[in-house]
């Protein structure tokens, strides 16, 4: 229905609005040395909208975008070790053609666009929050396929990968929680809401490197903008817009742990640009995983098409499928001779590491697509209508084969958990340029979320067999605005925002229980949720110097399973939920400057951030007297919340053409106010789980000759806490707090281009992972020791 409405909109607009004339942008693209340079990105960023247009330079280094409707822009450009000095600045008049001489030189990315800080586009100069760019084409040349691998370099991240490729993987932020970290798609959200929390940890290890072309990832406070879950940080992956002549790849790699992957990308543009498209397959297969556990299979399919109906309007679609299996492996545990006191240092001898359970399995799969309609009115004016679908679906199976021991609970016959779960979000978004210094922006997000659970198994007594399903639906009304301030030649950048949000429940209903706990109270209104953000930067041309400040608070709404969910048991449903829970909540700052050095061939960034967790939603058992209005004796609640505070160092130095080293260094202090560990003491450690309190990264890449590249990252860190559940001395189940070694994580690469014709190449390449064989355990899951791959990608 509301992909009918957009697409109404568009045909009935497209009648009433005529752009009499429109623009081009030609040029040429050179190297320092007035070598043409083919085969370079060019991006053209409309300032006031959300349009971008996509070029390559052919082998004369010439490009061109048609069709291009007045206004102001932001041009980038780049080619491999080159880039602009900084993004160039057009305004483009009715019918004007302008010729534009591009001349690429070595800097550390100065020229790069962002469009996930402010929700429009600016320049990474101007940016004043703490962001980053993972140019995908960067990750692949280095063998690495999928997202969690390419962000886990990125300064003030922690990625825990739960085994081998396509295994449960999680992203934390500035030493907050998994849930704390917004996980986008072209802006829009990407989460699943069957979850636990309502967050995308559930797919993240099926998300790979498939038609996209670059990650930004914004660290800090951005609920204003993007809504729910944003409170440390936010992933934006924005898919390739196509555009340009035909252009792709084949890629094919094979090796360790019975890895095949297999990738395909193609883009390109139609109709004098009109017309821009894009499309990506891949496949993953590991057949041994880690110590013969943890198999997994995947299909990704990803395309997008966009039409210009006029030149200042156009309409686009893009969806990204998946279909996955996963051997889900024994959780780790305590072992019978472990201490019950104390911290629990890691050893062979305190614990029992992840095992493989051959009938226990995940099988998976989502449909994320996004209908846009964007209007450029004029050249103050834009606006753009989207619709978006995340459809996702889990059904963990299980049977009584794996290992038997007091922890891991074989099932007597086979049983099935399915979860399937959807988000619509409807996002109205205007943009109006008020005087050449000013952007004001407003919108409306309306959102929708279901949840769905089935529970049956295979008891042979068909009388006593468990068919058990729960559903339940939450909206959120939202609106939104901006101020975005340009002073002084745009150095000095001011951007304020805010959010106000809106929950509506509907009346859960359950199969398998006789009465519903929720039936009999008329659900509540739950709290709204407020949130700001303000933003200042000042840019010191002289100097090449960037200062910057970020406040802002943020928040989560409370997934549909903390407001419903609970357990069936003879007949009857036992809640755990609280219909009524308030928004967790967090405020956040952080300041910090970028030094750009050497004439833009060293960049040079730190950050000082704080976090603190007003409010989050715990879980626990209540006292026996206390009277609950849905008869629970244990669920959720609120309660207040950790803090995280820490210093970011980064420095990006790009010597020579040939050569790129970036590297990191973060310190995170990261401590509850109550402690996730019971350990038999008085005083339990508050450290928050899974957080390495130092952390350092290093990514170089070295061009040997014209057709010889080599590159290396390290990913290393200080020990972390993670609780093991297990029994204490009076037999009581609790988490224990155990010890384990940072990562030390080096990872070797070689690729060999030979040329096949005038533009097709072969790349034949190797990667050699964990290259130290590091007994490292993230969160307690046996992970790859040293494992190799090689493979070879053709380009045209």
């Amino acid at each position: 229905m509301f992909r009918q409405f957009i697409f109404t909109c568009a045909v009935m607009t497209g009648t009433l609005f005529a752009y009499s004339n429109s623009a081009t942008v030609s040029g040429t693209v050179s190297d320092p040395s007035g070598a043409v340079v083919k085969d370079a990105k060019i991006i053209l960023h409309r300032t006031n909208g959300s349009a971008s247009l996509n070029s390559m330079s052919d082998n004369a280094g010439h490009f061109v975008f048609q069709n291009v409707v007045p206004g102001d822009y932001l041009l980038e450009a780049s080619a491999p070790g080159l880039t602009l000095r900084e993004a160039e600045s057009l305004s483009l008049l009715n019918g004007e053609s302008k010729e534009l001489k591009l001349e690429l030189r070595i800097s550390a990315l100065t020229s790069l666009v962002s469009v996930t800080s402010s929700g429009a586009a600016q320049s990474v100069d101007q940016v004043a929050k703490a962001l980053d760019v993972v140019d995908v084409s960067d990750a692949e040349q280095r063998g690495l396929f999928s997202v969690g691998d390419a962000l886990q370099f990125v300064p003030g991240l922690q990625v825990s990968t739960q085994g081998g490729p396509g295994a449960f993987t999680t992203i934390q932020t500035r030493g907050l929680r998994v849930t704390d970290t917004a996980i986008l798609i072209d802006g829009f959200p990407f989460r699943d809401p069957t979850s636990i929390q309502d967050e995308a940890s559930a797919y993240i290890g099926d998300l790979f490197l498939l038609d996209s072309s670059r990650m930004e990832v914004l660290r800090g406070s951005g609920s204003s903008l993007y809504g729910s879950n944003a409170m440390s940080g936010t992933v934006n992956i924005l898919t390739d817009a196509g555009g340009g002549p035909l252009h792709g790849d084949l890629d094919v790699q094979g090796g360790g742990l019975g890895l095949f992957h297999g990738e395909t990308n193609a883009a390109g543009s139609a109709w004098k640009n009109r017309l821009l498209y894009s499309a990506g397959v891949s496949n993953l297969s590991v057949t041994e995983g880690v110590a013969d556990a943890g198999a997994a299979r995947d299909w990704s399919g990803q395309g997008s098409v966009a039409f210009l109906l006029r030149p200042n309007m156009r309409v686009s679609e893009t969806v990204f499928g998946n279909k996955g299996y996963l051997q889900v492996d024994t959780s780790p545990s305590p072992s019978l001779t472990a201490p019950t006191s104390g911290i629990i240092p890691a050893t062979a001898a305190s614990f029992i590491t992840s095992l493989g359970d051959p009938d226990d399995g995940e099988y998976s799969h989502f449909v994320n697509s996004l209908s846009r309609f964007e209007h450029d009115v004029n050249s103050r004016f834009s606006y753009r209508i989207g619709y978006g679908i995340v459809d996702s679906s889990r059904n963990y199976t299980n049977g009584p084969a794996g290992p038997q021991d007091e922890y891991t609970f074989q099932p007597a016959f086979n049983t099935g958990d399915k979860y399937a779960g959807r988000v619509d979000t409807l996002q109205a978004r205007a943009n109006y340029l008020l005087g050449s210094h000013q952007t004001l922006t407003a919108g409306y997000e309306f959102q929708r979320e279901n949840y769905n659970e089935l529970a049956t198994d295979q008891n042979p007594v068909i009388g006593e067999r468990t068919y058990n399903r729960t559903t339940a639906r939450q909206q959120t009304n939202a609106v939104f605005a901006q101020d975005e301030v340009r002073l002084l030649e745009g150095r000095l950048q001011v951007l304020l925002s805010g959010r106000f949000t809106l929950v509506s429940l509907d009346e859960p209903a359950f199969i398998g229980a006789a009465v519903s706990p929720y039936a009999a109270i008329v659900l509540p209104s739950p709290p709204h949720a407020f949130t700001g953000d303000a933003a200042l930067s000042y840019f010191f041309k002289r100097s090449a110097t960037k200062l910057r400040a970020h406040v802002g608070n943020s928040f989560r709404t409370p997934s549909i399973y903390e407001r419903f969910g609970g357990y069936f048991y003879g007949g009857v449903y036992y809640p755990l939920g609280d219909p009524n829970l308030p928004p967790e909540r967090a405020v956040s700052f952080d300041a910090g400057f970028d030094q750009y050095l050497w004439r833009g061939h060293v960049k040079v960034s730190a950050s000082y951030f704080y976090s603190r967790l007003q409010q989050v939603i715990g879980y626990a058992s209540f006292p026996p007297d206390y009277t609950d209005v849905y008869g629970r004796t244990s669920g959720y609640y609120p309660l207040p919340g950790g803090i995280a505070r820490g210093l970011e160092l980064s420095a990006d130095v790009h010597p020579t053409r040939k050569t790129s080293v970036k590297a990191s260094y973060v310190y995170t202090n990261a401590r509850d106010r109550q402690s996730q560990y019971y350990t038999g003491t008085a005083i339990d450690p508050v450290q928050t789980p899974r957080i390495s309190p130092q952390m350092f990264t290093v990514v170089a890449t070295q061009q040997l000759t014209k057709r010889l590249d080599l590159a290396l990252d390290f990913s290393g860190g200080s020990s972390y806490l993670y609780p093991l559940y297990g029994y204490d001395a009076s037999f009581n189940y609790r988490p224990f707090a155990y010890r384990f070694a940072g990562p030390k994580l080096l990872g070797l690469s070689a690729g060999y281009t030979v040329p096949l014709g005038e533009r097709i190449t072969a790349r034949f390449y190797g990667r050699l992972s964990n290259t130290l064989n590091q007994s490292f355990y993230a969160d307690g899951f046996a992970t790859p020791g040293r494992w190799a791959v090689g493979g070879v990608r053709f380009s045209f």
